[in-house]
């Protein structure tokens, strides 16, 4: 199959992660695909970086002439079969070339949209099928009138084997720790995000303060780094840390790759965001086997089962938070349960092959429907 992929942001966070390990996966397997994403763009440059096939374009202007005579001939010139975009622009920049590709429209956030016949046709009719990385997400599209239910799916996070299949968690352990200037008895917790005021961090510090009124002193390892609209957020944190004589419970790790081993040093993984379709960071503790206590928005209870395979508490509320991380560290045995159940689930059905399996299908249908339309060109793809 020829797939490609489309980035039109310059930043760096959960779906760009997603898309390109998208593209590293279809290539691996056999498929010809290409990025195409702004050249001063951290996607383009993580794509490089990693050797992937990536395209330097433009999609700012996304009804500008001249970007869709460019984004047509780019399709013509690499024969490519399916458009997967990611966001609004890129989205409508294949709205122009219906005639030539297949469309799959992907959503990766939450955020409610609203109707409109302009919005319903661009969707509607701008895109063969969509996806969405959570079920709560495409509810809202059907609702709204956005979405076809017979074009459209989700399709939620993924752990690849890294997070299976730890090598040497012992050591693992014992070496981050170190790094980090965790000692080896300490409880600690993993928070994996973009350091953003919707990802709640302002809310974990307050419910780690409560927990040490309680006499419960954990460590917490903060996976992410800022944008530079979040800088002014990120020195808050630090403000807020300070004020309440926490800095020697809290490390800033900046944005790292090696997120499964992160994982296997920490005890447990806590998720305190304002809003999330389906946080792939609750799929890959999971998998590795760690607790997770997560705020109860979005496409989380679709996952985290309260209880069953993780602890949900209300979002902004470090109270509730506080109380369900200290259940986590004080009462083992229901813990070990839940993770467990987790990381069956994982297993079943959270796989990497498995969730890329399912979006071939989606491509294959995609293509079929596009084949339908009274388009020439693409009706002689095979």
């Amino acid at each position: 199959m020829r797939i490609l992929h489309t980035i039109p942001g310059r930043n760096w966070g959960g779906m760009e992660h997603r898309t390109l390990e998208q593209v590293r996966w279809l290539k691996a397997h056999g498929h010809d695909v290409w990025l195409a994403s702004p050249s001063d763009g951290e996607s383009y440059k993580r794509a490089e970086t990693a050797g992937l096939p990536v395209i330097g374009f433009n999609f700012d202007r996304p009804w500008k002439p001249a970007t869709v005579r460019g984004f047509r001939k780019l399709l013509i010139e690499k024969r490519v079969e399916v458009v997967d975009t990611h966001v609004t622009r890129d989205a409508k920049a294949a709205c122009a070339c219906l005639d030539l590709v297949a469309v799959v429209r992907s959503r990766h956030v939450n955020q409610p949209l609203r109707g409109g016949a302009i919005r319903r046709l661009q969707w509607r009719l701008g895109a063969d099928h969509i996806i969405t990385v959570a079920e709560c997400t495409r509810r809202q599209l059907l609702e709204i009138g956005l979405a076809d239910a017979k074009r459209s799916v989700s399709i939620g996070g993924w752990a690849d084997e890294r997070f299976f299949d730890l090598p040497d968690p012992v050591a693992t352990r014992a070496r981050l720790r170190a790094e980090l200037g965790l000692a080896a008895a300490s409880f600690v917790w993993v928070c994996v995000g973009m350091i953003r005021p919707d990802k709640g961090q302002d809310h974990l510090l307050a419910a780690l303060a409560l927990l040490r009124d309680r006499g419960l002193a954990p460590m917490l390892a903060v996976v992410g780094s800022a944008t530079a609209e979040c800088t002014d957020y990120e020195r808050g944190l630090h403000a807020q840390l300070n004020r309440a004589g926490l800095a020697d419970q809290v490390v800033f790790t900046g944005y790292r790759d090696d997120i499964s081993e992160l994982m296997q040093m920490g005890d447990a993984v806590v998720i305190p965001s304002l809003t999330e379709a389906q946080p792939r960071v609750a799929v890959q503790a999971f998998a590795v086997g760690k607790p997770v206590v997560a705020c109860n928005v979005g496409g989380v209870p679709e996952i985290v089962l309260d209880r069953q395979t993780g602890l949900l508490v209300p979002p902004a509320d470090p109270a509730r938070l506080a109380d369900s991380m200290a259940l986590v560290m004080t009462d083992p045995g229901s813990t070990a349960r839940m993770a467990a159940a987790a990381r069956t689930m994982a297993e079943k059905d959270m796989r990497f092959d498995n969730r890329m399996d399912q979006t071939l299908e989606v491509y294959r249908t995609a293509m079929a429907h596009a084949r339908k339309r009274v388009l020439p060109r693409f009706k002689g793809v095979k």
